[in-house]
């Protein structure tokens, strides 16, 4: 009997065993009740590329992992020999350098495509919103006090004057003067300045306003484009770190890529793919 007791709690120790979830492999921790492929892959990312679990509260700091989760696994899991203060921080130095050595390694993945500040500048420049283009329309707006004010007035006048000196119609003879057409004739021009528009030219008002304008649109237009820009580069790494494990799944990850690639192609004038080496 007491053989028996002893054998019963040999074959159950390996059951009882918790998880170390700092050196779990992936299928291991999907043995834990509520963590799927996503969540794991997302604890083994947090380890080595945040610094290794201290405690297992610490998984509060995985994203999407709620106190509910964390309640029902709790008793299933442990942290492993990083107790003490000397060796954690050699862990986690060590950690961080693995981890900054990997960051590296997959951001130098896409050194091949332009960076934000160019994309942003092209940006701009196809939506015709640029600093100098505001600086020529104030500088019009004040050189257009230099500009005289034109006016030019005419007049044409016509006489006509018909003289007759009638001696005897009887006999059908005349004298006297014919037909005579005198063109009268002239123009007027005048120029006026008004030096009161070189300190201030109303159209400066109507200047500023559209300046405030496209200020508004710009950044607008930059906010997108960041936006856009470090979305797509977010979904790039996701694609290296955490490939989808479904045809599906991975179709669908490089057409979103893909999409975003396009606009911001239309946004820029196609420069964005032209300068992916």
């Amino acid at each position: 009997m007491r053989f028996l007791f002893i054998l019963l709690i040999v074959l159950t120790l390996p059951l009882m065993a918790k998880v170390n979830i700092n050196t779990a492999s992936k299928s291991e921790l999907t043995k834990l009740p509520g963590i799927g492929a996503a969540k794991a892959q997302k604890i083994i990312n947090f380890r080595e590329f945040e610094h290794p679990f201290n405690t297992v509260d610490d998984l509060l700091k995985v994203s999407g992992f709620s106190e509910k989760l964390l309640e029902k696994i709790k008793d299933e899991v442990e942290v492993g020999n990083i107790s003490s203060s000397s060796s954690t921080k050699t862990v986690k130095r060590k950690s961080r350098n693995t981890n900054g050595d990997k960051i590296d390694s997959i951001m130098r993945k896409f050194d091949n495509e332009p960076k934000i500040e160019k994309v942003q500048k092209e940006a701009l420049k196809y939506a015709h919103i640029n600093n100098a283009r505001f600086d020529s329309w104030i500088a019009r707006a004040k050189n257009q006090a230099w500009l005289p004010k034109i006016y030019v007035k005419g007049q044409v006048r016509k006489s006509n004057k018909d003289d007759y000196d009638q001696d005897d119609l009887s006999i059908g003879s005349f004298s006297g003067q014919g037909v005579t057409v005198q063109n009268q004739s002239y123009i007027e021009a005048k120029a006026e300045f008004d030096l009161r528009e070189l300190v201030f030219h109303p159209d400066e008002l109507r200047v500023n306003k559209e300046i405030l304008t496209s200020v508004k649109d710009r950044k607008k237009l930059l906010e997108y484009v960041t936006k856009l820009y470090f979305d797509r580069r977010k979904n790039q790494v996701n694609l290296v770190l955490s490939p989808p494990r479904s045809s599906k799944g991975l179709l669908n990850a490089k057409m979103k890529i893909m999409q975003q690639t396009s606009i911001l192609d239309a946004l820029t004038n196609g420069y964005f793919s032209k300068n992916i080496k």
